[in-house]
This record gives structure tokens, C-alpha cells and sequence, in this order.
């Protein structure tokens, strides 16, 4: 008889399986610069550190509203970073996009280690209706 392993439910992923590397940058970066890093790299967002430590992150739409002025990253930045867990499962970041309206998260490991990056886009490669269906 063959020994057929069961197909891991998506719904069971945890987030460090979808999880991109991140790019960082220094807050004292002009928009500019943000915009030429996140075109080279093809990336929505850049994590703001400073010592090792989240201080903030900024998007393309942030970049966007702000198009043409010479400001930098810590002026526009939003500072309210909120993070997921590498070993949490990919569920708790689908119920943040729900409740938070946000889209890209910082991903830590439990001593709170910036280790990677997801983007709600990524949410959706793993999409299974029969592991996702909402009553």
C-alpha cells in the first residue's frame, strides 16, 4: 500500500513559509532614494530601522502622496508599525487585513528580530476555497 502524505492545509501555513526577505532603510533617506531602492528592488514598501529596531515603514502609496517633495523617510513615515510573528499562522495576518485595512507587515521572530516581510499579495498565492471558506 502506498504511503500517500496528506496535503498540509493551507490554512495551516505558518507566515515564515510565505515570507520575502526584507529591505530596510535609514530614516534620514530621502523619498527619492526610497523610490529609486524600491523600483531596483520591484517592492511596495521599505522597513524603517534604526539600531536593529522597527521604527517604521514606508509604502509606494506613501511615496506617492508625497511625489515630487523634498522630504525624507522619518517625515512621512507611519511610525505605528504593526508586526506578525514568523511562527504565527498565515490566518492572523488575513483577519489584520481585515481589521486593520493594512496590507504589509514586518515579520518577527520571538525575541521581536526583524526576519522578513509579507505583503497581503502573497496571501493570496496560498488561497484554497475548501481552506478558506467563511460562514
Amino acid at each position: 500500500m502506498l504511503n500517500i502524505p496528506k496535503r498540509r492545509r493551507n490554512i495551516d501555513m505558518k507566515i515564515k513559509d510565505l515570507m520575502k526577505k526584507p529591505v530596510v532603510t535609514e530614516k534620514d533617506v530621502t523619498l527619492s532614494d526610497a523610490a529609486k531602492v524600491m523600483n531596483k528592488y520591484s517592492i511596495n514598501s521599505l522597513i524603517v530601522v534604526r539600531d536593529e529596531k522597527i521604527v517604521g515603514i514606508v509604502t509606494h502609496h506613501d511615496l506617492i502622496k508625497y511625489f515630487g517633495q523634498p522630504k525624507k523617510v522619518f517625515e512621512i513615515m507611519t511610525k505605528s508599525v504593526i508586526t506578525v510573528k514568523d511562527d504565527d499562522k498565515i490566518q492572523k495576518a488575513i483577519e489584520l487585513v481585515r481589521e486593520k485595512e493594512i496590507g504589509i507587515f514586518p515579520v518577527v521572530d520571538n525575541k521581536g528580530k526583524l526576519v522578513g516581510i509579507l505583503d497581503s499579495k502573497d496571501l493570496l498565492k496560498v488561497w484554497d476555497e475548501d481552506d478558506f471558506l467563511i460562514e
